[in-house]
C-alpha cells in the first residue's frame, strides 16, 4: 500500500492537473469542493490518482470520500478486500 504522505501527494497532483492550475492549498482533512473540485472533476481525480499510483479503485465513487484523509481511508479499505 502506498504511504500517505505518497497519496496525499498523487491526490493534490491530481487536483493540479483535473483544475490546470500550478498550485493547491488543500488540507488533508478539508473537503475538495473547497479546492474547486465538482462532481466531474472528482471523477476525473480518482483516474489521475489511480494513473498516479497504480492503484485501481474500480468504481469507486469519491462523494463518498469527500477530504484527502477519507479518499486515503477508502483506499486501505479497498487494498485490505484486495489482499
Amino acid at each position: 500500500m502506498i504511504s500517505k504522505d505518497d497519496f496525499r501527494s498523487a491526490v493534490i497532483a491530481g487536483i493540479r492537473t483535473v483544475k490546470s492550475v500550478d498550485a493547491v492549498s488543500i488540507g488533508d482533512d478539508e473537503e475538495f469542493s473547497n479546492a474547486g473540485l465538482d462532481s466531474l472533476d472528482s471523477m476525473n481525480l480518482v483516474l489521475e490518482v489511480e494513473s498516479i499510483t497504480g492503484l485501481n479503485f474500480g468504481e469507486f465513487n469519491l462523494s463518498d470520500a469527500n477530504t484527502i484523509n477519507e479518499f486515503f481511508s477508502k483506499a486501505e479499505q479497498l487494498a485490505a478486500k484486495g489482499s
